[in-house]
């Protein structure tokens, strides 16, 4: 197989978060900096991207999965549509029904039970976190045992669930990006998907975020911000932002109930 250069990628439309997304003849090609993804993490995400689609979830499909000089990258097939994101930016009146698909597409994937050893645990991907988060050894100690205690569930969780990461197409969603899919509890993915609308700025879809996951899923409120708490510490390590960081380190002890 030939090798493939940057330049058969065709155009460069994002730069995010250390990798760049490029397309060409419906195909989009994720290329990720080797400095912060090692190919084992690339080829981890594709193969999580395949098993959802074998669970009959709607995602890309993977085409190649590739090195390109010292980095990796990924090809799978284009999605046509607008991103959730677009859709609420361009009608602000209608942030509360985007929101609401979200929602459902969550509790769909969260309906479905893995015991796939493909999949990690979520509870060991938290731990990991927790360990390189930074904070003082007392506040990790605090946060692992905060951690074991809370309860064990194998809910199929996307772990990066946010508006951008989903398409819609006529009346189908495709969700992108599973490289954070786990087997887990339902409350802990939300609690990461409520942090990703606040480190977004987005405080008033975060707030709306919650009391329709919890409505929809019947789920208290409080025992997902005791998920917050455990999970803001999960995106110390990757926040430099001083301000985010400050809500982050807040959230660490701080339970607002409604």
């Amino acid at each position: 197989m030939a090798k493939k250069e940057l330049t058969d990628l065709g155009e460069l439309i994002l730069t995010h978060h250390n990798k760049k997304i490029y397309r060409k003849d419906h195909v989009i090609t994720k290329v990720f900096d080797h400095k912060f993804y090692p190919a084992s993490t690339v080829i981890r995400e594709a193969m999580n991207q395949e098993y959802a689609r074998e669970e009959g979830f709607l995602a890309p499909k993977v085409y190649d999965v590739f090195p390109i000089g010292k980095d990796w990258a990924i090809s799978s097939e284009e999605i046509e549509g607008k991103t959730l994101a677009e859709i609420m930016t361009e009608n602000p009146k209608d942030v509360k029904k985007a929101i609401s698909l979200l929602v459902k597409v969550q509790l769909d994937l969260l309906s479905h039970i893995s015991s796939n050893l493909k999949l990690p645990k979520l509870k060991d991907k938290l731990n990991n976190y927790i360990t390189n988060s930074g904070l003082d050894a007392s506040t990790r100690y605090e946060l692992h045992a905060r951690l074991e205690r809370m309860p064990n569930h194998y809910k199929v969780c996307h772990g990066d669930l946010a508006p951008h990461n989903l398409i819609v197409n006529g009346d189908k969603v495709y969700i992108l990006d599973w490289a954070h899919c786990t087997r887990g509890n339902a409350s802990a993915d939300a609690a990461m998907t409520y942090l990703l609308f606040m480190l977004e700025g987005h405080e008033k879809g975060a707030d709306l975020y919650l009391k329709e996951f919890c409505k929809k899923s019947d789920i208290a409120v409080q025992y997902v911000q005791q998920w917050i708490s455990v999970v803001s510490a999960t995106k110390l390590a990757t926040t430099t932002d001083e301000e985010k960081r400050a809500m982050l380190l807040r959230n660490l002890n701080v339970v607002e109930y409604y």
